[in-house]
C-alpha cells in the first residue's frame, strides 16, 4: 500500500504538469524529498532484554519554513509510506499559508504490545537519535498514529537533555507541558468547519442531514461529534478496524465514544454488523472518510451512494476513483483541505511556545476558524472559475503559493 500511496502522490503531481500549470522543474523539485533519514536505535526493556529499533524522518521541502509532521508508531509504518505522507504535508502547509515545510516519520513497531514503561524508553531513544536533524527552527515533529501527546512530552524531555531547552521543537504536547487548547480536536474541528462552509455556500441547511463515517479514532469522533452537536447533522453509519454498523436512526455518538474508549473499537456495540461493500452503498447525504489510505478505488467510487465526500484521512480515494466521482456529479472536498486543522493549531502551539504565550480555547478555535474560511473560500473561487475539481483546485492554490518561493530561490 505504500508504493501506491506514493504512486498517487506522483500522479498528482504529473496532473499538474500535463495541465501545462507550473514549469517541469517546480514539479521535479517537488517529486522527491530534500531527506531521507533512517535510524536505529537501541532499547533495553523492562525485562531487561536490549532491542533494536528502526526510526524514520522524512523531511520533503522546506520552501516556505521549517520541515512539519507527525511521528507515526505503527508496525506497517515504512519508508516510502512516510515519503507520500511527507509530500502531502507540503502541500497542506502551503494551501493553509502555514509557514512550514512538509515532514514525516515514525518508527515500525506495534505500542499496544509493549508496557507503557517500555514505551517511554522507546520514545525517548527515538528523540535522542532524530535530535541532530531536528529544531525549532529546522524540523518540527508532533503525533500521528499511534502516538500522543504524553509521547511527545517524553520526546521532549528527552530531546532537552542533549540540547538547548526548546519546548518549541515538538507540537502536540500535553496541557502541562507546553501545549496548545484546541490542539486534540484541531482536525476534527477542522473537518467540520469545512462541511459547514460547504453548506452555506451552497444554501443547504445542514439539520438532519445524514452522514456515515469510516474511521472512529481522533478525527473520527471529533468530527462526528461537532457535525452532530454544532451542525445537527444525524450520523447513521460507523465503520472502523473491527466492522461496520448502521442504524437509521442515529446514533448517541457521545455514548459511542465512551464506548470505543472503554472497548478500543466498536465492536459488539450493537448485535448485527454490515460487510464493507453493505456500509458504502447506504443512501447518505455525506461520506466522511476519516480511517485509512486508498479505501475508495474504481469499485466503491460506482457503489457510492452520497452526494458529498469529506476526507478526514489522508489519501483515501485514488486518482481513477476521483475522475468517477466527479463524472457522478459526488463533490469531494480533499485531504489536504479538509484535515489541515491540525497543523494549524500546530503552527499556533509553535508560535505560543516561542513567545512564551498560552492562548486560551476560544482565542485557538477562532483563528482556526478564520483560517480554515479562508482556505476553503481559495478552493471555493478557484472550484467556480475554473470548473475543475475540488482537489485539482486545492493543488493548484497550494503550489501558486509555493511556486513564488521557489521562485524567490531562483
Amino acid at each position: 500500500m505504500s508504493e501506491n500511496l506514493n504512486i498517487l502522490c506522483q500522479n498528482q503531481l504529473k496532473e499538474m504538469q500535463t495541465k501545462g500549470l507550473f514549469e517541469t522543474n517546480f514539479i521535479q523539485r517537488l517529486m522527491h524529498p530534500d531527506n531521507e533519514i533512517i535510524v536505529n536505535f537501541p532499547v533495553t526493556l523492562e525485562n531487561g532484554l536490549t532491542k533494536m529499533f528502526k526510526g524514520y524522518r522524512i523531511q520533503h521541502n522546506n520552501l516556505l519554513g521549517p520541515y512539519k509532521g507527525g511521528l507515526r508508531f505503527n508496525p506497517i509504518c515504512h519508508l516510502d509510506e512516510c515519503k507520500a505522507l511527507s509530500f502531502w504535508m507540503t502541500i497542506k502547509c502551503s494551501l493553509h499559508k502555514v509557514p512550514f515545510g512538509g515532514g514525516k516519520g515514525g518508527i515500525k513497531f506495534n505500542p499496544r504490545e509493549y508496557s507503557q514503561e517500555d514505551v517511554k524508553r522507546i520514545s525517548k531513544n527515538f528523540s535522542k537519535s532524530l535530535s541532530r536533524f531536528i529544531g525549532t527552527h529546522t524540523d518540527i515533529p508532533a503525533p500521528d498514529v499511534g502516538s500522543n501527546s504524553q509521547i511527545m512530552d517524553w520526546m521532549v524531555s528527552a530531546y532537552n537533555t542533549t540540547n538547548i531547552s526548546e519546548n518549541s521543537v515538538f507540537t502536540g504536547k500535553s496541557l502541562q507541558y507546553g501545549g496548545s487548547e484546541g490542539r486534540t480536536e484541531a482536525t476534527g474541528r477542522g473537518l467540520m468547519l469545512c462541511v459547514q462552509r460547504y453548506f452555506k455556500t451552497k444554501q443547504i441547511k445542514s439539520t438532519h442531514k445524514t452522514f456515515i463515517i469510516q474511521g472512529f479514532g481522533n478525527v473520527g469522533s471529533f468530527s462526528s461529534t461537532l457535525l452532530c452537536s454544532e451542525l445537527n447533522m444525524k450520523c447513521i453509519g460507523i465503520g472502523d478496524h473491527s466492522g461496520y454498523m448502521y442504524n437509521p436512526d442515529g446514533y448517541d455518538i457521545k455514548n459511542l465514544a465512551e464506548y470505543c474508549k472503554k472497548n478500543g473499537s466498536i465492536n459488539n456495540y450493537q448485535p448485527t454488523m454490515l460487510d464493507k461493500d453493505a456500509f458504502f452503498s447506504l443512501k447518505t447525504d455525506v461520506l466522511v472518510l476519516a480511517a485509512l489510505e486508498l479505501q475508495i478505488c474504481d469499485d466503491y467510487a460506482n457503489k457510492l451512494n452520497c452526494t458529498l465526500i469529506v476526507e478526514g484521512a489522508n489519501g483515501p480515494i485514488n486518482l481513477q476513483a476521483d475522475k468517477i466521482l466527479y463524472n457522478r456529479n459526488i463533490t469531494v472536498l480533499p485531504d489536504v483541505l479538509v484535515n489541515g486543522g491540525g497543523v494549524i493549531v500546530s503552527y499556533f502551539e509553535w508560535l505560543q511556545n516561542i513567545h512564551r504565550e498560552h492562548w486560551s480555547y476560544k482565542k485557538v478555535l477562532d483563528k482556526l476558524t478564520h483560517k480554515m474560511n479562508d482556505s476553503f473560500d481559495r478552493v471555493y473561487d478557484k472550484v467556480n472559475n475554473t470548473g475543475l475539481n475540488w482537489r485539482t483546485c486545492a493543488f493548484i492554490c497550494s503550489l501558486e503559493h509555493l511556486y513564488y518561493y521557489y521562485k524567490m530561490q531562483h
